[in-house]
């Protein structure tokens, strides 16, 4: 009936409306308009059409969509004072159902209206993290690949080491050691890009990752191959400590033949990490769990097995080189005896 009643008196309704030309505006809306001053009728998008389809109508529901959006901008309010009389007093908007000091929406603003956020400024670290992070991604050809290690004897070791001595030591810090006892038995891959030569590293340097409060850095303990654990479990601790208080000297985070990221102790079986510049490989360190393998006389056994990925810079290092490393680090680790030859 309402159609019925525009297709009979369109023209009358649009010459009352404030709408657009070819806008129609519903006596509700009109209604409603003239108890929201503030709102412009521009910015309502109408819903319906008159039934010739020569017109669009502006309804009451879209004119409470507008204001529940919060589409009523304050130029609005200006546009309605500057055409009333000298004596009228300018026109008070009425508040919309978001707060008072949304700013105007339309297209995909309207859309994402719910949506809200929170700013947290970056810091200078965090901007080198993400650029180096960045950089890595794009300008370095990674390759991976992953190795199984049973980690009963070196899980052994471990616990009679701390037995007996006064400086306890973690799993991270044996992976430490055999890391860097493996880039000493493949010296090829202790080596990092440059566009005029590969160069070769003269010591065997491992950095390991550590979550600090500012982003993940990357400690470095110089000379690990010719450290003992003891030595090894002391400077991964005091690094650690000063990295989480922001106290590390510039040359204590940088370089390093290869890194090690360790994510076991948060029951994360595998995962591939990104390469850190200018190293050419890193080791992604899962956790330890029970799996049934077969054993030396063909039956069933239970061992603690743990997986390690490499990610490594194949104009560095290639598929071949990947796989001596990945497997002269199995072998160590698998006999730990061989990681203090």
């Amino acid at each position: 009936r309402f159609l019925l009643q525009l297709k009979a008196c369109g023209a009358r309704s649009l010459s009352s409306a404030a709408g657009p030309s070819g806008v129609i505006i519903s006596p509700a809306a009109k209604s409603l308009l003239s108890r929201n001053p503030a709102l412009s009728v521009s910015k309502i998008v109408p819903s319906g059409s008159s039934p010739s389809r020569h017109f669009k109508v502006i309804s009451k529901g879209d004119v409470l969509a507008a204001l529940a959006l919060g589409s009523a901008p304050a130029q609005s309010a200006a546009m309605h004072t500057a055409s009333a009389p000298p004596s009228a007093k300018p026109a008070t908007p009425v508040p919309s159902a978001q707060s008072e000091s949304a700013a105007p929406l339309s297209g995909l603003g309207r859309s994402q209206a719910h949506r809200t956020h929170t700013d947290v400024p970056t810091t200078q670290m965090r901007k080198i993290i993400a650029k180096r992070l960045l950089e890595s991604k794009l300008t370095l050809p990674h390759e991976y690949m992953s190795v199984e290690i049973e980690m009963d004897q070196i899980l052994h070791l471990r616990s009679v080491f701390n037995q007996h001595s006064p400086t306890k030591a973690s799993v991270n810090d044996f992976i430490i050691k055999a890391a860097a006892a493996a880039m000493r038995s493949v010296p090829e891959a202790n080596a990092y890009w440059t566009e005029e030569a590969i160069k070769f590293n003269s010591t065997v340097d491992v950095a390991f990752a550590a979550s600090t409060p500012a982003g993940l850095v990357t400690p470095v303990v110089r000379g690990a191959d010719k450290k003992p654990v003891p030595v090894i479990a002391k400077e991964t601790k005091d690094l650690a400590t000063r990295a989480r208080a922001n106290k590390l000297l510039p040359e204590e985070y940088t370089g390093g033949s290869i890194s090690v990221s360790n994510l076991g102790m948060y029951d994360i079986s595998e995962f591939i990490a990104v390469l850190n510049p200018p190293q050419a490989a890193i080791l992604a360190i899962g956790s330890t769990q029970p799996k049934s393998v077969v054993d030396s006389k063909g039956g069933l056994a239970q061992k603690q097995v743990m997986t390690i990925s490499l990610s490594h810079d194949s104009r560095v290092i290639n598929g071949a080189l990947a796989s001596r490393l990945c497997t002269t680090l199995k072998r160590l680790l698998e006999n730990p005896s061989l990681i203090f030859m």
